[in-house]
């Protein structure tokens, strides 16, 4: 996973990173490695800005991802009780 450490960002700028924020959490993800990587994007200092997480991308993991996000849909979208 050392596509997204903090050195080879700074060694090669240009690599194939794309990133989504969501919150104050970025996914960091390379489509030619299949890898990706959680940040805090929101960290007060660059020392705290490292990865949180890398893995791999693997299969079936955008139905978790869905699943996540259809329940912080439910959250998002129940009235205040």
């Amino acid at each position: 996973m050392s596509t997204h450490t903090v050195k080879a960002n700074r060694r090669h700028p240009d690599a194939d990173r794309q990133r989504i924020q969501v919150g104050h959490i970025t996914f960091e993800y390379s489509s030619k490695n299949k890898t990706f990587a959680l940040k805090a994007c929101e960290a007060e200092h660059a020392k705290d800005r490292k990865p949180l997480f890398t893995g791999f991308i693997e299969k079936g993991m955008h139905k978790e991802l869905l699943r996540l996000a259809n329940v912080f849909r439910r959250i998002e979208e129940e009235k205040d009780e």
